[in-house]
């Protein structure tokens, strides 16, 4: 049976292409990172996007993901230029979220990927990868705090899950 602590066992090989690019790039990272990022199945990929609806973690548009008023704190990032520099800003941006590392985090995109499973902190190595043009949802197990990106250019970090 799926739940959110044995979903993990619902896991299948990357998929091509995939937020990296290819099947071939993907297969290119260090083994430390491809270890923690899990593409899940559809079985899971069902349980996953049925657990989001009933939790009621977005509640309006990705434009405006917390609009009743869910979440004690919310934070908005809209700094994305394409440069190299804002691309770090992003990456501090998410660090300073204070999200633990080791924290294992669903995202759930818009453009046709599996969902996936992996760590804070490939989530915040690969962000450039992650946030470029589809919406985009992060939570991890607790649900206490979720990051949408709305795919104009915008980011949503809500915290403290009410």
């Amino acid at each position: 049976m799926i739940d959110l602590n044995t979903i993990k066992n619902f896991n299948i090989p990357r998929s091509d292409p995939n937020f990296i690019g290819t099947a071939k790039e993907f297969d290119e990272l260090p083994e430390t990172h491809k270890e923690q990022i899990l593409f899940l199945d559809k079985a899971a990929e069902k349980y996953i996007f049925e657990f989001v609806s009933s939790a009621h973690i977005i509640t309006g548009g990705f434009w405006d993901p917390f609009t009743k008023g869910n979440f004690k704190t919310v934070e908005e990032y809209d700094k994305f230029y394409g440069t190299q520099e804002s691309k770090q800003d992003l990456k501090k941006w998410l660090f300073n979220r204070g999200i633990a590392f080791p924290t294992w985090v669903f995202v759930l995109t818009g453009s046709g990927y599996p969902p996936m499973l992996m760590t804070w902190k490939m989530m915040v190595k690969y962000a450039e990868h992650i946030f470029f043009s589809d919406d985009v949802m992060v939570f991890d197990k607790t649900i206490n705090w979720c990051l949408v990106y709305f795919h104009e250019n915008k980011m949503f970090f809500g915290k403290d899950n009410i």
